[in-house]
């Protein structure tokens, strides 16, 4: 196995909370392109959070993004099931809807995660806690998250970021971005300083992005 010399992004959040918008967007677009290309090959993750994503210094950049335990990934038409009574697959405060039932996942699941994942970079906190497992997942299937301008003062947290956060925590599957290179694109807008394509959407929603 690859020999790795650096530090998980739970450690690198614990030492800075939250993580600068700019560093943040590089980080996250790293994640997404690493998944982008497990999704090509018919992998889907199903266990990404901030312990599986090693950052390293390679040449120049030290925030080169190493994704790690594909332990439980769903390969190919596999779909993720209860394992034993009372068990389901992934780590509850990532853990997408969809999963939290029981039911089929895809890439999108992934996208998901990620959002839980930009949003504690974002705001230092995760999306949904509670005391006990079934309580988390709970709120992952039916509360909705409360919005990171909320919780951080902009500038720390453009309300483009917050946009694109808050639809890769959509509900249903069909809301989340279709795709991590859709993903990178919006990232990719915010750290030009433009208004990226998930504001219009969210603002779009019944009862939701204003």
């Amino acid at each position: 196995m690859e020999f790795l010399d650096g530090k998980s992004l739970g450690q690198i959040m614990n030492e800075n909370r939250p993580v600068p918008v700019m560093r943040l967007a590089h980080l996250a677009k790293q994640i997404a392109a690493g998944l982008s290309a497990a999704h090509a090959a018919g992998i889907v993750h199903r266990d990404l959070k901030p312990d599986n994503v090693i950052v390293i210094k390679r040449g120049s950049d030290p925030d080169f993004v190493k994704i790690l335990d594909f332990g439980i990934a769903k390969v190919g038409g596999e779909t993720a099931r209860i394992t034993r009574a009372g068990s389901v697959f992934g780590t509850p405060h990532y853990m997408s809807p969809e999963q939290a039932a029981g039911a089929s996942v895809d890439q999108r699941t992934d996208v998901y995660a990620l959002g839980v994942i930009l949003y504690e970079m974002a705001s230092g906190k995760v999306p949904f806690d509670a005391d006990n497992f079934m309580g988390i997942l709970t709120q992952h299937m039916y509360k909705a998250p409360v919005p990171m301008l909320a919780l951080v003062p902009q500038p720390n947290v453009p309300p483009g970021l917050d946009a694109i956060v808050l639809k890769c925590l959509s509900k249903k599957q069909d809301g989340r971005y279709e795709t991590m290179d859709v993903l990178i694109e919006d990232l990719t807008v915010i750290e030009k300083g433009e208004v990226p394509k998930a504001v219009g959407e969210m603002m779009a929603r019944s009862g939701g992005f204003n």
